[in-house]
């Protein structure tokens, strides 16, 4: 007899999903890595591939990050980590949780790596801890330091990088940073 399987794509329930949101968001995706399996982002890649159950998006993909986000039962964190145009990215997706469409919606971790508009310098106030790396060597490149649009809700650290552009997310105390905001963060769930 045959067997029949019934397949359906059943679309997630918004809030049902009791897991952290963290996204790791890459720039602009034209420097090249030596192996072909890297892109010129390799250093988030490679922070990202150690936080298990993180994903990894680009740029461009704002709307569908921000469909993930919706999914994630609001007790649990949301983390956002972006390089470069990510960098401007992972705010412009907080920017859009901060508002009464998405009930204001916290973003627990906010990591940007030189990002590189000149329109993101004031950090919403959903977000609680922010940190900002840029390069003192990009300045046509990043954006500089950001503020927090209201202190005493947001915690905002910014850190200058000796480093260029396309070195900074491959430093190890940039990715010792990172790693251990995120893991003090889920730590607090």
């Amino acid at each position: 007899f045959p067997v029949t399987i019934e397949v359906t794509n059943e679309e997630v329930k918004e809030g049902s999903l009791k897991r952290p949101a963290i996204f790791f968001i890459k720039g602009l995706d034209v420097f090249s890595s030596p192996s072909k399996s890297e892109g010129g982002y390799a250093g988030l890649g490679r922070i990202a591939e150690s936080i298990e159950g993180s994903r990894l998006y680009g740029w461009d993909q704002k709307d569908e990050i921000l469909k993930e986000i919706k999914k994630v039962h609001r007790d649990y964190p949301v983390i956002l980590v972006g390089h470069s145009l990510g960098g401007d990215t992972a705010v412009e997706v907080a920017d859009e949780l901060d508002s009464l469409k998405e009930n204001f919606r916290g973003v627990d971790l906010l990591v940007t790596i030189d990002a590189i508009g000149f329109s993101h310098d004031i950090i919403p106030q959903n977000v609680k801890k922010h940190l900002n790396v840029f390069g003192e060597s990009s300045l046509f490149l990043n954006d500089g330091p950001h503020v927090a649009r209201r202190e005493e809700k947001t915690n905002v650290r910014n850190i200058l990088s000796p480093l260029d552009h396309t070195d900074i997310d491959d430093d190890r105390e940039i990715q010792y940073e990172i790693v251990d905001l995120i893991q003090k963060t889920l730590k607090k769930t």
